[in-house]
């Protein structure tokens, strides 16, 4: 079985969040993941069976950061999962590895598991520098945290130049890219992590992309705002 996790972003207002709830009611849906926009978490965890997630955490206990939500107040709502370092916050809000071991650490405290995102943008695997960029990337981070803690974080190995653009790796380089992240972390910490594969995943490559075993699940951005398409990945990883 393959993990689930829907980044709906900011594409639902709230009426379109409660039709998805609803349209989405009729399948299992405790084995998913789903991160919606922050004002939409109460209605995530009150009125579906997901499994909730955040799309950010501050990098600061309670107190004086206005905007921000920190990982005491998701743990108080009860929220499970978190992603950390997504490409959009690198490149809009200019969000860097040492602010991430920051909140992963943050997270980690209030017992919410960190989902950490990598990936090299068009350029770089042009310059087949991918898995310079995806292992500078892990390390920048993982050397600052406590060993005894990697195990408690997933990866998602998401390229910059495949998110919303319906381009996706070939099943051959994603197993390559996933193989390198986990032995990378297994050879130099002894620590096994789960490897996600996100970036323009749909209804048309799941079955496909699920010929890789090696990967452990998938993060999915467009499509897990449409209830049909979501639930036929969800069945399709079952």
């Amino acid at each position: 079985m393959k993990l689930v996790i829907g980044n709906q972003k900011t594409y639902l207002n709230r009426t379109e969040a409660l039709d998805f709830i609803r349209e989405t009611s009729d399948v299992d849906c405790s084995r998913a993941i789903v991160c919606p926009s922050d004002i939409y978490l109460d209605l995530f965890l009150e009125r579906s069976k997901y499994v909730v997630g955040a799309q950010n955490c501050s990098c600061k206990g309670n107190g004086a950061s206005t905007g921000e939500i920190s990982a005491e107040q998701l743990n108080s709502l009860g929220v499970s999962y978190s992603i950390v370092g997504h490409s959009e916050r690198r490149a809009d809000q200019h969000e860097t590895s040492d602010l991430f071991v920051l909140k992963i650490n943050k997270l980690i405290e209030n017992n919410i598991i960190p989902i950490f995102c990598v990936g090299e943008n068009l350029d770089e695997k042009e310059r087949n520098a991918t898995k310079d960029v995806v292992g500078r990337q892990i390390l920048e981070v993982f050397d600052n945290l406590d060993v005894n803690v990697m195990e408690k974080i997933i990866i998602a190995y998401e390229p910059i130049w495949s998110i919303g653009t319906g381009k996706i790796p070939t099943n051959p380089e994603i197993e390559d890219v996933t193989n390198y992240i986990k032995d990378l972390i297994q050879d130099k910490f002894g620590k096994r992590v789960a490897v996600l594969y996100g970036g323009s995943v749909n209804m048309k490559n799941v079955d496909t992309l699920n010929e890789i075993d090696v990967v452990d699940g998938y993060l999915i951005g467009g499509a897990s705002t449409k209830p049909e398409e979501f639930k036929y990945i969800m069945s399709k990883c079952e």
